[in-house]
């Protein structure tokens, strides 16, 4: 592969060393493309089972895609790949804005940090160059007080800054990576690894451009995506309302738990409350999109305060609404704003910090825990300012929040007492999904590599062509064995989910990522290929798994309480998972990757038609792989 839609450059940064290197990326390139590809590689090569996501020897990979920054519609995704600090395996991240093709326009198409400082520093990129500058006047600031002070300091407001706030700072697991104030790169604590390795931030400013291989053809596919997404009914209706007009119909299909877990159907009239038509009305500045999107999902909004001048805020997507409006039954859609707004400050990701929150609220509700444990906060459901003081206290680790830091199965064995009980947890983070209703989207979700989470081979079957009835375990695989694959093509590619034919049959698939990929970088690659290279990817992430935190068949369960617990209200009323039925599930999707059916391990059969022979030896060394 040319450096057609690359640059052919990555950055190395040892902070232990505070050394600097550049080096050549394209033999990584010519193998996994960009994006989550090379970074879980790169993981997978280069760090050590025996190191600890928080040990300086772990790596930190920020990774474009291959159509980042280009003219491709929404080409604004960057992967942030390092060990997950709550699972013990795998974490891929991903995060939009303007972060990813600006690391581009300076010259590189990702950076592999290592190594930990001995004080706080930052990353300052521009154009080829890079430096490790003093950032002991940015530790303990939020990320927005980040991103306002770097750039004043260097007298730009155009530069991207990628930071943590006080969350990562103290190595709270929840914490995640802020881009341009509202993008969070979430899941699995990274945040928390940046903190470890004392780095506040990295900021960006390039002037660089991507030299695409076959222009005129390019842009020809460019135009004619464009269109497909412009026409595009379901988008039109997220240009509107964001991600959040699925609040109606995902609360209808049993997408939301309630009051951690309890339910998976959020009273209609509470939903009426928040609803993003509510908050166009009464908050709503302007229509945001990421770098050359045509979806325009987020929303500028500007609260009143009381005291202070306005809040000026941004972002807001569903998973505020499943993590603190059904979890928490949060009704209040001011006190929703301000509290991603918060997370968002702080650095904490959404979803693993209301987690543990409504546990929490769960055990005080049945008396497991009292004041005594809350350090004299009543925890009743749908307090706004109890759940702020939590984040808060996550952010600081203190008092309770010192223990829900910690995630919630961690956090089950410090406090005890029966506790453990009312934990949602996949491979042990935790599980935001209500699961008991559509069973493509348990699949996806308890297979995920990283722990949990709808993004990476989860489908919602009713618009899915094939795929049977939600209810039934039938026909989940397949879909799931695909979707997983396309999901690591799209991270390799550097586009946005939302783009695609996961979001609506009828945008970007496979065929168009071909045709995009061949004229860009002058490479010719079918859709075929590159779902290949998918799968490839999703086997070095398996052997990672296997390798690093011993993950075996066990580990791609739903939370039992799922088994035990039905739901409770609204037209999924009464559903409960089979165990029977998941282990058909789990059997049809080994099967179908060639892994052993028993131990869930991947088999040498599977990883030789892979040409992963480097994952192969590592594995067989700790007998852990099935003939």
């Amino acid at each position: 592969m040319d450096t057609h839609g690359l640059i052919g450059k990555f950055l190395r940064i040892d902070l232990s060393k505070n050394k600097i290197t550049i080096d050549s990326s394209k033999e990584l390139l010519k193998r996994f493309i960009g994006g989550r590809g090379v970074g879980q590689w790169l993981l997978f090569d280069q760090v050590s089972p025996n190191t600890q996501a928080l040990h300086p020897d772990n790596l930190l990979i920020f990774s474009s895609g291959v159509l980042t920054g280009t003219m491709a519609p929404a080409s604004c995704r960057m992967s942030i790949d390092t060990k997950n600090v709550l699972t013990g395996g795998v974490l891929s991240s991903n995060v939009g804005g303007h972060f990813g093709p600006e690391l581009k326009f300076a010259g590189f198409d990702f950076l592999v940090i290592q190594g930990s400082s001995y004080r706080p520093v930052y990353l300052d990129i521009k154009d080829e160059y890079a430096e490790i500058k003093n950032a002991s006047h940015l530790w303990g600031q939020s990320t927005w007080e980040t991103e306002d002070i770097v750039r004043k300091d260097q007298g730009d407001l155009s530069i991207r800054v990628a930071s943590i706030g006080v969350a990562g700072e103290n190595l709270a697991k929840p914490a995640c990576v802020i881009v341009d104030r509202a993008r969070a790169a979430g899941r699995g604590g990274c945040g928390a690894v940046l903190g470890s390795k004392k780095l506040k931030a990295i900021a960006v400013k390039g002037t660089q451009s991507i030299n695409i291989a076959e222009p005129e053809k390019f842009m020809n596919e460019v135009e004619k995506i464009w269109n497909k997404i412009d026409s595009n009914k379901s988008v039109e209706i997220r240009r509107s309302l964001g991600t959040r007009a699925a609040l109606p119909f995902s609360n209808e299909l049993g997408f939301m738990g309630v009051k951690n877990f309890q339910d998976d159907y959020w009273n209609p009239q509470k939903i009426k409350k928040v609803s993003q038509e509510k908050l166009n009305s009464n908050f709503e500045v302007r229509k945001l999109a990421c770098f050359n999107c045509p979806i325009h999902c987020s929303h500028l909004y500007r609260i009143p305060q009381q005291t202070d001048s306005d809040l000026i805020t941004e972002g807001f997507q569903l998973n505020v609404d499943w993590d603190f409006g059904g979890k928490i039954d949060i009704t209040d859609g001011k006190a929703l704003l301000k509290i991603n707004t918060l997370c968002n400050q702080l650095g904490l990701d959404l979803d693993n910090s209301s987690a543990p929150i409504a546990w929490a609220f769960e055990l005080y509700q049945r008396g497991i825990i009292g004041k005594n444990d809350t350090n004299g906060l009543d925890l009743i459901w749908g307090d706004a300012e109890v759940v702020i003081k939590l984040l808060h206290k996550i952010a600081e680790r203190e008092g309770l929040g010192k223990i829900l830091a910690e995630g919630s199965l961690k956090a089950s064995k410090i406090i005890g007492r029966g506790s453990e009980k009312y934990i949602s947890h996949i491979k042990g983070q935790d599980s935001i999904e209500a699961l008991r209703s559509d069973k493509g989207w348990l699949l996806g979700c308890i297979t995920s590599a990283r722990g949990g989470g709808h993004l990476d081979g989860a489908f919602q079957t009713h618009k899915t062509p094939g795929a049977g009835e939600p209810d039934s375990y039938d026909s989940k695989a397949e879909k799931v064995f695909w979707f997983e694959k396309f999901k690591a093509v799209v991270d390799m590619m550097g586009v946005c989910y939302f783009a695609t034919i996961w979001s609506d049959k009828d945008l970007i698939g496979p065929d168009d990522f071909s045709r995009l990929f061949s004229t860009a970088t002058g490479v010719s690659m079918s859709g075929s290929d590159l779902m290949r290279i998918g799968q490839i990817v999703r086997n070095v992430e398996k052997g990672f798994n296997t390798l690093h935190a011993g993950f075996t068949r066990s580990d791609d369960y739903p939370p039992e309480r799922f088994f035990k617990e039905p739901i409770v209200s609204g037209p999924n009323k009464n559903k409960i998972l089979s165990k029977e039925g998941v282990d058909h599930m789990l059997d049809e999707y080994y099967g179908l990757h060639g892994w052993d059916k028993e131990t869930g391990w991947q088999t040498a059969k599977c990883l030789d038609e892979l040409e992963l022979n480097e994952v192969k030896e590592q594995i067989c060394s700790t007998k852990k792989l099935k003939e």
